[in-house]
């Protein structure tokens, strides 16, 4: 298994992510934005019952992950993975050191087509800004020896997103 380079992903990724911009490659790298549709678990100490539900953000709408609190982030991007690789997905550094951890999955199958679903925990001391639009996940792609028959059906979505 090799890891895509910063060449590969500008030649493969504009027909496996949208948008794509190729000033978010970031070395082997690609970089995801927060997209607009987010879930923050309730911390108690609000009385907005909108904390609740999902929440739809507008463009460079601003959000908040209390200590200790849960959420769910959806990528701005669809992101397709061809047969032939497999994708594995992280929280940028800089945010990461703040608290956020990712408690979801840290990859994306062969076959998978659609926004990407962040199961995060704010594990710092204090509650984290984010904003929609901000660009806060990488995706690296690598190539398998093979392509795969055994790959992420669109039956198999757990979520339609």
């Amino acid at each position: 298994m090799s890891f895509w380079s910063g060449e590969t992903l500008a030649q493969r990724l504009p027909g496996l992510i949208k948008p794509f911009d190729e000033k978010d490659i970031d070395c082997a790298a690609y970089t995801l934005s927060i997209g607009n549709e987010i879930y923050v678990s309730p911390d108690g100490k609000r009385g907005n019952p909108d904390w609740h539900t999902k929440q739809i953000l507008r463009k460079n709408e601003s959000f908040t992950i209390p200590s200790g609190q849960f959420a769910f982030l959806l990528t701005e991007e669809k992101v397709t993975v061809p047969d032939d690789a497999i994708a594995f997905i992280s929280i940028k550094g800089r945010t990461k050191f703040k608290g956020l951890i990712n408690i979801s999955g840290f990859h994306a199958d062969p076959g998978y087509q659609g926004r990407l679903l962040f199961s995060v925990l704010n594990a710092g001391p204090r509650p984290l800004h984010l904003q929609q639009g901000q660009k806060l996940f990488l995706i690296w792609y690598a190539d398998l020896d093979c392509s795969t028959k055994k790959k992420r059906s669109a039956s198999a979505k757990v979520f339609d997103y």
